[in-house]
């Protein structure tokens, strides 16, 4: 059951745990996956199921997350940022003794991260990165609030959301990323970024800002670890914004009548090969 009774209402200090659990409302993430993988995805997510539980790559990038959100709360990189020391470890580096998780739980609290001394020092470079870019940097020294969550309502659909960072006129995203530069918007389409910016914009007018650009801020996780801010361009977002209204609307109907799956899901289909992959292999005799 919800804890949000009037809307739009910001809330500070909500935790990640506790904004996921707000399950009323839906979040960008999940109507970009039904946008993309349609009703049958709508309904196994909509029984409070998990469709994709992530990878080592967003975990690394949920923990720099975690560290950027406790250094523009004023903490320092050294106190967010800890590494057990070998003593503590199995003689492998496992981390099953019970040295260790006696070590764990003295130095564990909500924000700080345990990992190893080598990526501590990735961390490190990404984090010196961020600084070295003016524009990152500029937007790191105007942020005034973090651990922000919006809930509001668009056309009467109840929706959620959690900006990185807010500065008094604008929110910025941060992002991390072992793409090329010129290969960004390949992330950008396939992780729903127009469809973030459209949603997190729209939230944010609900509680009386006015309409800004959100810049997103790519950190490198591979050498040099260098960080780069990106405008995405408007008119994507504008249309992001049209196929989210449409997704709401498909996500309220299949809610309400109960059917998920098209008419014709459960009959015996052609499939469908598309033209280049028809083309006969060749097979030339030697």
């Amino acid at each position: 059951m919800t804890t949000i009774t009037e809307l739009p209402t910001k809330v500070i200090g909500m935790s990640n745990q506790a904004y996921r659990m707000e399950t009323e409302f839906d979040s960008r993430s999940f109507l970009h996956t039904v946008a993309k993988y349609g009703g049958e995805v709508q309904q196994w997510l909509d029984s409070g199921r998990v469709f994709w539980g992530g990878n080592s790559a967003t975990s690394k990038g949920s923990e720099f997350d975690t560290i950027i959100t406790e250094i523009l709360g004023g903490r320092l990189f050294k106190d967010v940022v800890v590494t057990p020391p070998d003593d503590v470890l199995g003689a492998n580096g496992s981390r099953s003794t019970k040295a260790y998780k006696e070590w764990a739980a003295e130095h564990q609290r909500d924000g700080t991260v345990i990992t190893t001394e080598d990526q501590a020092q990735v961390y490190a470079y990404m984090l010196d990165g961020m600084q070295q870019n003016e524009a990152c940097r500029s937007l790191m020294e105007r942020t005034v609030e973090t651990q922000v969550s919006v809930f509001f309502e668009i056309d009467g659909h109840a929706l959620k959301t959690r900006p990185d960072a807010c500065c008094a006129d604008l929110w910025w995203d941060l992002k991390t990323t072992s793409q090329p530069w010129d290969k960004l918007f390949f992330s950008a389409k396939d992780y729903g970024y127009y469809e973030q910016e459209w949603l997190y914009v729209e939230s944010a007018k609900a509680i009386g800002m006015d309409h800004f650009r959100m810049p997103f801020v790519f950190v490198a996780t591979t050498p040099p670890y260098r960080t780069k801010v990106f405008h995405l361009p408007e008119a994507l977002v504008e249309a992001a914004g049209r196929r989210m209204r449409n997704v709401m609307e498909e996500v309220r109907l299949r809610r309400s009548t109960g059917m998920y799956l098209p008419a014709d899901a459960n009959e015996i289909k052609e499939l469908v090969v598309p033209a280049w992959a028809q083309k006969e292999e060749e097979y030339v005799e030697v």
